[in-house]
Formats: structure tokens, C-alpha cells, sequence
């Protein structure tokens, strides 16, 4: 991951991390996919989980997000079946209704391939939020794949308490050095399941006119080496 950002960063004008190189980053990112990972040949089958313009809406911005993603990833989350629907900022999130085959732990159960379907409920007014809930589904459907976060997770954690953060009720992680405190959010039995969705989130999410990529480079590096990394190289 690290030689593709820096193969990617040198080749743009500008200092590594800011606003306008980060903008000319991703477009580089994506290209870079689109022909090295065929990203854009397959997107996700998904539906809209209700009638009504909203969820429509709902449905392509998921199809839109997954045409960022390799063709190979998009493969395995199509296996189970996904519907959208649309939610507020406090509604978004990812629904299995049927029971998984065993909880998650470190990466290594997945749902059955028989009658299941997963309802992602996205924010509307965000871009990166129909990225970070497509990429649970991702996350879902390739437990290995999610298995090289939890690993970094710990690694960068390993002693750091466990910390209510802010603006989530409830919720708690290890803060580590991550640039938001949500990317270290850990669930009882399940373990730090937005370490990957908020990396992906940072790499190709606008949201209200902003881009997040920026500080995704300059201050963790490290991290978005391994998003790029994967990205370039994993397969189930």
C-alpha cells in the first residue's frame, strides 16, 4: 500500500495531504483501480428495500459506492442478497434479519448462503456513508479481508482502555492515534468493526462539500497504506 501512495502522491503537484493533492489523489486512486482491479466493471445487486423515491435514491447511491471497489470484492458481496432503504444521519447502519452462522470474532465467521438477506439503511445526504454501510456488507461477505484491520487494531491498541466516545451514547473503543475517535469503536463479542469501513469512508467519501482524504493521509499514514494495500492485492 505504501508504494502505491507514495507512486500516486509523487506524481501529483503539491504537498502530500492537502486539500487539492488529496482531490487529485483519489481520482489517481481509482483510476489506478479501475485498471489494475477492474473496479467499476461490477456493482452491487441491490434493491430498495421499500417504494418511494428516497429509497430508490437509497439503492443507486450503494451502486455507487460499490463501482469503487474490486470486481472480485463485489463478486463475494453479491452472494447475499442486499436491499436498501433510506435513513437520517441516526438511521444509517447494516440489518441482517436472519441469524448469522456464529458472532464474529477477529474475522472468522460468516452468514450462510441460503435464505439470507441484509438490509443497509444509508443517510441520503452522504456519499461516504453509503460507502462506510457498503463496505459492512463487504466486511460481511470476506471475514479475512476484515480480519487484517482487527489484527492492526490490536496491534496499535494492545493496553489502551476502553473509552466512551463522543457524540455515541453507549458506544465505546481504544482511541489509539486514529483522526477519529469512531475508527477505534469496539462492540461486545464482535470486536472493532469500523476500522475498515471508516478507512474506506476517509478514502472515497465526500460528505457536504468536504472531502475527509486529507487528513487521512497526513495524519495515518499507516492505515491508508493498508487500505490501498488491500485494495490493490487481496482476494477471497
Amino acid at each position: 500500500g505504501r508504494a502505491v501512495r507514495e507512486t500516486i502522491s509523487n506524481a501529483i503537484p503539491g504537498a502530500p495531504g492537502d486539500f487539492k493533492h488529496a482531490l487529485q489523489f483519489r481520482a489517481k486512486l481509482v483510476a489506478t483501480l479501475r485498471a489494475r482491479r477492474s473496479a467499476g466493471e461490477l456493482e452491487a445487486e441491490v434493491e430498495p428495500a421499500l417504494a418511494g423515491a428516497a429509497h430508490a435514491r437509497a439503492a443507486e447511491a450503494v451502486r455507487n459506492a460499490s463501482r469503487l471497489f474490486p470486481r472480485r470484492w463485489i463478486e463475494e458481496a453479491n452472494e447475499i442478497p442486499l436491499r436498501a432503504a433510506s435513513g437520517g444521519p441516526r438511521f444509517a447502519g447494516i440489518h441482517y434479519p436472519k441469524q448469522w452462522t456464529g458472532r464474529v470474532s477477529e474475522g472468522d465467521a460468516r452468514m450462510t448462503k441460503t435464505n439470507e438477506w441484509a438490509l443497509v439503511v444509508v443517510n441520503s445526504e452522504s456519499f461516504g456513508n453509503a460507502v462506510h454501510e457498503y463496505v459492512h456488507h463487504i466486511q460481511r461477505a470476506m471475514p479475512g479481508l476484515d480480519k487484517l484491520f482487527h489484527r492492526l487494531h490490536r496491534a496499535r491498541t494492545d493496553g489502551d482502555p476502553l473509552l466512551p466516545i463522543p457524540r455515541n451514547p453507549g458506544a465505546v473503543g481504544r482511541e489509539d492515534q486514529y483522526i477519529d475517535a469512531y475508527f477505534g469503536r469496539e462492540y461486545p463479542g464482535w470486536g472493532p468493526l469500523e476500522v475498515m469501513t471508516m478507512s474506506f469512508q476517509q478514502l472515497f467519501g465526500d460528505d457536504w462539500g468536504k472531502t475527509l482524504l486529507h487528513d487521512f493521509l497526513r495524519k495515518d499514514p499507516g492505515l491508508a497504506d493498508l487500505a490501498i494495500g488491500v485494495l490493490m492485492r487481496y482476494d477471497p
